[in-house]
């Protein structure tokens, strides 16, 4: 179609003979994909941020199937009173909230652990003496203050099951199956609401598990008021642009059919709607409405020009000017998401970005499409935005005040631009690689609150396993290798936030204590390897083997040790892991017995890792992409050259103002580069266009300048304003990682927009590139209106 021009004027005119049918096919396609959107499904594990083939993960499947761990939910209660939770009634709500979970759906009931469930180990002049902490709830203080006694002198408990004071208790609850945590924790919630609290009670619910089963409720309400808010806005926007109906309710078909076909798509293949997924619609509501915003543009404006004009011919003269310009911004951007999915190993990132891309394309589509299909069957209507005598209305006029300053200040221009790229990259430097989980919800939510009570009563709700194995049954009671693991643990637990851990020693050392007569210096590991094969034999004896499942194997072989962090930060999770993992390397590793980190600490260690190695990867493939598509779409490297630098000033000012307030680089900030390169290079295209199609028509480079901003400009002043504020409302989001990502590519958009609009003709006028002069092959107006007469 580029080398030519009659292909383009013949198959728009093909376009608008059809115009019913397409419109026809074009209502066919989003009410296909609408019939998708129901086979859409929620995937909030946390585990869905890491490819399912990673090591890590895979090692901590092993170890969830050999000990039966699951991401918990907990319920904490908390009574700050002088008797903290050790009172008759505190107790009973224990016990009774312990009954009620054990008959919740997809609970495991043996794997409820509270005060109600877990026992006392002490010695007996017979043996070993196993039994409940109590059978049923105190009904006398007197009584709660025994059963304090026994469990504050069971080091084991203190800060895992009970607060360090007394004033806080668990009951962990375990999942059958963790794709139903959202229905738990729901259940759970409205557990708490209708417990019978007395006065100083409270419950809060938390954990690993439950950030997980939140997510899917949290994503659900979040996207039912961001979608609607943000196709409020676009509308807003066009019927400021356009002031007619049409105007207003054309760019919305793209909208419905790009975010349709590419939410329904997913559906149709598939693949999961993860919680970054929540800004896909957003993005796409943006990205669908700027195509139809130039299409519009120009239309009114030849409108205005050419009265005289038919419907159709008038519409094929528009999409002959447009179908370049939108097929190059088109390509770019999909060029700019292409990198992201090429290289991201996170699959919600990889699919998000994927999925745009298909939006992108289907937008382009109909834009070229069904929208002349539209303009050719509608009458003419005149929009009051453009008049014949005045031109454009306020906005192009406004716009226009920047003319004379490009013009007249180019070199400053450029120098500024060049100073904000040497800040932007010290900022960059000073970047921090960081992330929390629970920071995803907002600081007012039960949940986040829930987190922080934890975090400040108990070990902590982050867990680091450690797998160790040993080659034949029973090594694990090898003196040597309890020794081992008990200098393991005494290491590990040195660790900044690391607040505790349990492992098979802890067992041995309260059994030894227990068969000692509670003396406190017998707290110790027994001496002998047969000796600590006595104490579990002697144990099973009163209550059940199955009491150590999460901790070693039936033959004693294999055995996991359990961390307890107090903070989930990235940054303070990589310092816990990589130094355990240098001791397990350097000490604790040797012929006989090895360990292997496991556990979700390690799992969001790897692939918050992997985010940070595979963003600027990323970014450079999107970046090359990108400068590939627009050099060859000008037909000069210099030109894709041009079109990438308000992009990079763009990124490189983020990066400034990320370093220099100390934003992390996280889920939210990594996806906004390769985004904003996708988007913020339509600007720079729109503008290079315009300015290479006026000075080939005879314009000098000044009178390009000055023409630019009342046509181009316009259409570009709102094709800014739909993206700013469609992505401005993921500010308003629940999700704060989306508000973070929803802030920082408005920002991205604007700067791109201005960059665009002053540092690109500033360039042309000082460098005058080759590339902007040549023969100009375009159909004019009056030649279609012509042959269409």
């Amino acid at each position: 179609m580029q080398n030519n021009p009659g292909l383009a004027e013949r198959f728009f005119w093909a376009i608008t003979e059809r115009s019913r049918a397409i419109v026809f096919m074009g209502f066919v396609l989003i009410v296909i994909s609408a019939s998708l959107l129901p086979g859409l499904h929620k995937d909030t594990r946390l585990d869905a941020f890491i490819p399912a083939s990673d090591p890590s993960l895979q090692l901590r499947n092993r170890t969830r199937k050999l000990f039966g761990l699951e991401d918990p939910m907990v319920i904490a209660l908390v009574n700050e009173g002088r008797h903290g939770v050790f009172t008759p009634h505190s107790l009973f709500l224990v016990e009774w909230l312990t009954r009620e979970i054990s008959k919740l759906p997809n609970i495991d009931p043996d794997r409820v652990t509270s005060l109600a469930t877990e026992n006392n180990i002490t010695g007996t002049e017979e043996g070993m003496e196993v039994v409940p902490f109590f059978d049923q709830p105190p009904v006398h203080q007197s009584d709660a203050d025994r059963i304090r006694r026994q469990v504050m002198d069971f080091p084991l408990y203190l800060g895992s099951l009970v607060a360090k004071d007394g004033k806080g208790t668990l009951i962990v609850a375990e999942l059958q199956d963790q794709k139903q945590a959202q229905q738990v924790y729901q259940a759970l919630l409205d557990l708490a609401t209708r417990a019978p609290l007395a006065p100083g009670e409270s419950l809060h619910v938390a954990g690993e598990g439950a950030v997980a089963g939140y997510m899917g409720a949290y994503i659900d309400s979040d996207a039912t008021r961001l979608d609607p808010f943000a196709a409020i806005i676009i509308t807003l926007i066009c019927l400021l642009a356009f002031r007619t109906l049409r105007g207003m309710l054309l760019p919305n078909l793209i909208v419905l059919a790009t975010a349709g076909s590419a939410i329904g798509l997913m559906a149709a293949f598939g693949i999961p709607f993860f919680v970054i997924t929540n800004a896909l619609p957003v993005v796409l509501i943006g990205i669908a409405v700027a195509d139809s915003i130039h299409i519009l543009s120009e239309y009114y404006q030849r409108m205005a020009e050419h009265p005289e004009a038919d419907s159709r011919s008038l519409t094929v003269a528009t999409m002959v000017e447009m179908w370049r310009p939108i097929t190059l911004t088109s390509l770019t951007t999909m060029a700019g998401f292409l990198g992201l999915t090429l290289a991201s190993v996170m699959p919600p990132m990889k699919f998000f970005s994927l999925f745009a891309l298909l939006g992108v394309f289907v937008a382009w589509l109909y834009s070229l499409i069904v929208i002349p299909a539209w303009l050719a069957l509608l009458r003419l209507k005149p929009s009051r935005a453009y008049t014949r005598s005045r031109g454009t209305d306020g906005f192009g006029r406004g716009l226009s005040w920047l003319a004379p300053v490009v013009i007249r200040f180019p070199k400053t221009l450029i120098l500024i631009s060049l100073g904000i790229l040497i800040v932007g990259g010290i900022g960059a430097s000073k970047i921090e690689l960081n992330e929390n989980l629970i920071r995803t919800f907002d600081p007012e939510e039960p949940l986040f609150i829930a987190d922080g009570v934890l975090n400040r009563w108990f070990d902590g709700t982050h867990y680091l396993d450690i797998l160790i194995e040993t080659p034949a049954t029973e090594d694990l009671f090898k003196p040597e290798n309890l020794k081992r693991i008990e200098a393991l643990q005494a290491f590990v637990q040195t660790l900044p936030h690391v607040q505790g851990s349990t492992s098979i020693v802890d067992y041995l050392k309260q059994m030894n204590r227990a068969l000692h007569e509670g003396q406190r210096q017998a707290y110790r590991l027994p001496e002998e390897a047969n000796l600590a094969a006595q104490y579990f034999l002697l144990y099973s004896a009163s209550a059940s083997p199955d009491d150590f499942n999460d901790i070693a194997d039936y033959d004693y072989r294999l055995a996991n040790v359990r961390f307890r962090l107090n903070d989930g930060r990235y940054s303070v999770s990589k310092n816990v892991v990589e130094a355990t993992q240098k001791y397990l390397d350097q000490q604790f590793n040797q012929p006989g017995i090895h360990a292997d980190l496991s556990g979700r600490v390690n799992v969001d260690i790897h692939w918050i890792r992997r985010l940070g190695d595979t963003h600027f990867i990323s970014m450079a493939i999107s970046l090359g992409l990108v400068w590939l598509m627009a050099s060859l779409s000008f037909r000069s490297l210099v030109a894709g050259f041009m079109a990438m630098l308000p992009v990079v000033v763009t990124i490189l000012m983020i990066y400034a103002v990320m370093g220099f307030k100390g934003i992390w680089l996280s889920i939210s900030t990594t996806m906004f580069a390769a985004i904003a390169i996708g988007l913020g290079v339509d600007f720079s295209i729109h503008t290079l266009e315009r300015l290479q199609t006026r000075i080939r028509r005879g314009d000098s480079i000044d009178a390009a300048i000055r023409n630019l901003y009342p046509s181009t400009g316009r259409a570009l002043l709102f094709n800014f304003a739909a993206l700013a504020l469609g992505f401005g409302v993921l500010s308003t989001s629940k999700v704060v990682v989306l508000q973070e990502f929803g802030m920082l590519v408005a920002v991205a958009i604007a700067t791109s927009f201005l960059t665009s609009m002053t540092l690109l003709p500033a360039l042309i006028k000082v460098f005058r590139p080759s590339f902007m002069t040549g023969k100009n092959t375009r159909l004019s107006i009056t030649s279609t209106i012509g042959e269409a007469s």
